[in-house]
């Protein structure tokens, strides 16, 4: 009697298991079509590396959670830095411009970094427009910090 109450539950727990696992498919197959853009109108996504001075990673951080963003500044940044070169893609009927940049400082002390901050020069002075915080993490003499930033946007 034990040994059918095992069988049933298996039978029944492997049928549950299938059914979640094709409404997760589904569910996701119905949101491709749409990149998640933030109420600040453009999805932005930094890596952020650290490589020592004999050129090997020793952090890696990634993320597409941003505080403190400015979105004239943001804007204004993107609508200097957009070429031609920069790829348009249409998914479904929306069309989304992909502007990629990176970003490079080699330390010159030791310090721990405790956000990743992208700024512009404007007219009126440098301007933060987005800023990744995070836990941080040490840089010593001659490391470098490299930031790729990949912004999209509706076109």
């Amino acid at each position: 009697m034990i040994m059918k109450k095992n069988i049933l539950f298996a039978i029944i727990a492997t049928v549950a298991v299938f059914s979640f696992s094709f409404m997760s498919y589904s569910y996701a197959q119905s949101q491709s079509s749409k990149i998640p853009i933030p109420e600040y109108g453009v999805f932005i996504f930094v890596q952020t590396i650290v490589e020592n001075s004999e050129g090997q990673i020793v952090t890696y951080l990634a993320s597409d959670k941003f505080s403190n963003v400015n979105t004239e500044s943001l804007n204004f940044l993107l609508d200097s830095e957009a070429t031609e070169n920069d790829p348009v893609i249409t998914i479904g009927d929306n069309k989304y411009q992909i502007i990629k940049r990176q970003q490079s400082i080699d330390h010159d002390k030791k310090s721990v970094i405790a956000s990743t901050i992208i700024s512009q020069n404007q007219k009126d002075g440098l301007k933060q427009v987005a800023r990744f915080a995070h836990d941080g993490y040490p840089v010593v003499e001659c490391d470098r910090v490299v930031s790729i930033w990949t912004f999209i946007r509706s076109m």
